[in-house]
């Protein structure tokens, strides 16, 4: 009997619950033959600061190289959150060239882009989680299905992560920018695989 070595095998580390349910959905997203043949690793990290996530990617990075089993692509999936170390989170993202899902100032704000074009630049998840419940009044960090409840108004989502990442200011630091989306490339990297 022969074993099927998986083709791909990935790594996504999520900072939380909220951004680790949404990763597992896209992965059910997948058909059956691809969950079958491409290893995706999905994991959140009890010390859910970017810098900690950074630090737990190349250490399992590190790992699995040394195990001969390396990783095609890692993921961070992470908010902005007002984090006192986020810079040094990417600048780790940038040396290891860690792709990332991230959000300024929270994944809600990446909600948000489902219901309306909001570039405003939020100061913290709380006024965005306000903002996201005048939208959505039943929104719960974890007890619902995000990404299944918003699929209808993704791609509506998408351009508008799109269209607000590129009019900010490039000179800025990554970090510095609000609002600032990448979670869209995630969700193409998982559509990837599907063509």
């Amino acid at each position: 009997m022969r074993i099927n070595k998986p083709n791909r095998r990935i790594l996504i580390l999520c900072e939380g619950v909220t951004e680790y349910l949404y990763a597992k959905s896209l992965q059910s997203e997948l058909p059956r033959h691809l969950q079958r043949s491409i290893s995706i690793e999905i994991d959140y990290n009890s010390r859910n600061d970017p810098k900690s996530l950074a630090e737990e990617a190349l250490k399992r990075k590190r790992k699995a190289r040394k195990d001969r089993n390396n990783y095609d692509s890692v993921w961070l999936f992470f908010d902005h959150d007002n984090w006192p170390q986020l810079e040094a989170a990417f600048r780790i993202v940038d040396s290891e060239g860690f792709c990332i899902a991230y959000s300024a100032m929270c994944i809600e704000h990446w909600f948000i882009l489902h219901f309306e074009n909001c570039g405003r630049s939020f100061q913290d998840g709380a006024e965005a989680l306000r903002f996201l419940k005048t939208k959505w009044p039943e929104y719960h960090k974890t007890k619902l299905k995000h990404y299944e409840i918003l699929k209808e108004d993704l791609e509506t989502a998408i351009v508008r992560a799109k269209t607000l990442r590129s009019n900010v200011q490039t000179d800025l630091p990554k970090h510095q920018r609000n609002p600032y989306f990448t979670i869209d490339k995630l969700i193409e990297f998982f559509n990837d695989f599907k063509k």
